[in-house]
C-alpha cells in the first residue's frame, strides 16, 4: 500500500473518531431573558368568630339549653363573623363542620339511640346562609367572591344556621319517634368555609 493511500485512510480514521467523541463538535445556542417584570401574588380565605351568637325560635330569644323543642319546631342560630377572602378566581362553599350537632353520650359505646337518631335528623336538615358582605354572590352553602373583589378584608357578616326539629306530617313515624328524649350538643356547632 503506498504512503498517499495509508495516509487517506488514517485521516479518515482520525475524523471518524472526532465525529464519534460526545461534545466534540460544538453546537450554537444563545438564550434571552424572558422576564416580564411582574409578580404574582397568593390570595387567601379566612373565617374568624367576631361577638356572641344568639338562639331564636318563632322570633323569640331562647336559651337552647333549656328550651324543650316539639316537631314542627325551627330554631335559628346567628352569628357574626369575620371574613376575609381574595382572588380573581376564588370561590368558596360555606358549611357546618360535621360533628356541629353531636349526640349527647358518656362514651361512643353509651351513646342513647334517641341522641343518635336526634343528631342524624337535625344533621340533614340543617342549613346556613351568609348575609350582610359585598363581594360575595350566591345562595345556600354556596357562593362565589366577586373576581377582582379588593373589599372583602376582615368584614363582618352574618352566617344565619337554621335548623328544623322532625315533622312529616305522618303520625306514628318511626323516624320522627326515635327522636323523642334525644338530646345533641350545641357547643360543637362550628362554621367552616372552603375554596370551591
Amino acid at each position: 500500500m503506498n504512503k498517499l493511500l495509508k495516509g487517506s485512510i488514517a485521516g479518515a480514521v482520525g475524523v471518524a473518531l472526532l465525529l464519534g467523541g460526545a461534545g466534540t463538535l460544538a453546537q450554537w445556542n444563545s438564550s434571552a431573558a424572558a422576564g416580564s417584570g411582574a409578580t404574582i401574588t397568593a390570595g387567601t380565605l379566612v373565617i374568624t368568630p367576631s361577638g356572641v351568637g344568639a338562639w331564636t325560635s318563632g322570633g323569640k330569644s331562647i336559651d337552647p339549653s333549656t328550651f324543650k323543642a316539639v316537631p314542627g319546631d325551627s330554631l335559628t342560630y346567628t352569628k357574626t363573623v369575620k371574613i376575609t377572602a381574595t382572588g380573581d378566581n376564588l370561590t368558596a362553599t360555606l358549611a357546618l363542620a360535621p360533628g356541629s350537632f353531636a349526640p349527647v353520650s358518656v362514651s361512643p359505646a353509651l351513646t342513647a339511640p334517641a341522641d343518635l337518631a336526634l343528631s342524624t335528623y337535625l344533621t340533614n336538615s340543617a342549613s346556613i346562609a351568609l348575609s350582610g358582605v359585598t363581594g360575595f354572590s350566591g345562595s345556600g352553602s354556596s357562593y362565589t367572591v366577586t373576581p377582582g373583589a379588593t373589599g372583602i378584608n376582615g368584614v363582618d357578616a352574618v352566617v344565619t344556621v337554621t335548623v328544623k326539629f322532625p315533622k312529616n306530617g305522618t303520625a306514628g313515624d318511626s323516624s320522627e319517634a326515635a327522636t323523642k328524649l334525644g338530646s345533641v350538643k350545641l357547643s360543637d356547632l362550628a362554621i367552616t368555609i372552603t375554596q370551591g
